[in-house]
């Protein structure tokens, strides 16, 4: 699975041409980057390609890309559906994170969007730009997600507006989400994170080897350690490093949520912009073979600074309650954007 290869700096191409283990495949990509994304899976974008160093930014578990119509775990369970099939990349998760039953209709973790079909159309073929409009609809609540992406000639950087649609005649209770994680070879030295977001604090329901003490809210990028010692959130140890697993969520973003999670052994940064009046916290995902057991089994080295409407939570049921997740009248639409760029360090 590869894309057709470039030769003039001046130009950018699509090409819906291509499968993967029964997939469609679609790839955008000009002189400086490479997207690849899953039209049957979710719209996930499976490769974000720095081809002048030919480096995929994105986690790639190995050996865990499958089919989701073809594959099928011995059970059929919502529950841990979306890591059953987890192989890394981005993906776009809605409704819900937590696994629970809301007003009757059962959902697994992280929703259902990213692990069914979308519908596609091309709407440019360049040469100066190239875009795709995606688009899908649980099945389980009345909603319906689009988004477009497009890609410029000569820039190393993608434009996606989305659109999230209520098609019902009652008011939804939502969690929306973008789900990038990054891995190797990109964290193998370590990375820095540069954000604005103001505050971090780690989820509480993390177990051991984990980093940061929970429930702490402190000034980011200062954080504490589950020794009592400060330490820096916005260092990740290279790959030698003892491993743990941990959650934290950044927040306290001012209008449109930046960050960049920056090589400066390799001089290359990956960065995002977003709209943080939706998406109002960063969940800062560490997972450096320290989970030995389901559903990782030493098998997975990532971290993802992911995009969510609200925090993860156990008790889904209160959060809404208490009115922090977002909320979507019947027949409303909520719009938004992200720029999701790479970038050599200089």
């Amino acid at each position: 699975m590869k894309a057709t290869e470039f030769h003039d700096t001046c130009t950018c191409s699509i090409s819906d041409n291509w499968t993967y283990k029964g997939m469609r495949v679609i790839w955008l990509e000009n002189s400086l980057i490479r997207i690849g994304i899953f039209a049957d899976r979710g719209s996930d974008i499976f490769e974000f390609t720095y081809k002048p160093l030919n480096m995929n930014m994105l986690l790639r578990i190995p050996g865990r890309l499958r089919n989701l119509t073809t594959d099928f775990s011995q059970m059929r369970s919502t529950t841990n559906q979306f890591e059953d099939h987890y192989y890394g990349g981005w993906q776009e998760c809605l409704p819900n994170s937590p696994s629970f039953t809301y007003r009757g209709a059962s959902l697994g973790q992280h929703g259902e969007i990213s692990l069914i079909p979308w519908k596609y159309s091309i709407l440019e073929i360049g040469p100066d730009v190239v875009s795709v409009k995606l688009w899908g609809s649980p099945v389980r609540l009345p909603l319906r997600i689009e988004k477009t992406i497009s890609l410029s000639a000569g820039k190393s950087e993608i434009e996606i507006s989305e659109k999230l649609v209520n098609l019902g005649n009652t008011k939804l209770d939502v969690m929306w989400g973008h789900h990038v994680a990054f891995g190797l070879p990109f964290l193998k030295e370590g990375v820095q994170i540069q954000t604005n977001a103001r505050q971090i604090i780690a989820e509480p329901l993390i177990p051991n080897p984990r980093r940061f003490k929970p429930g702490i809210t402190t000034k980011w990028p200062n954080a504490v350690n589950v020794n009592g010692r400060e330490d820096r959130a916005d260092h990740v140890p290279d790959f030698d490093a003892p491993a743990y697993s941990d959650l934290a969520y950044l927040s306290g973003f001012d209008g449109r949520g930046k960050y960049s999670i920056r090589n400066l052994i390799r001089n290359i940064s990956f960065s995002l912009d977003w709209d943080a009046n939706i998406f109002k916290y960063v969940w800062y995902w560490t997972e450096r073979y320290g989970t030995m057991d389901s559903p990782w089994w030493g098998e997975c080295y990532a971290v993802a600074l992911e995009p969510w409407t609200s925090k993860w939570t156990d008790q889904p049921e209160e959060a809404i309650e208490k009115g922090e997740w977002l909320q979507i009248d019947a027949k409303q639409s909520i719009g938004t954007s992200l720029v999701a760029s790479i970038s050599e360090i200089e």
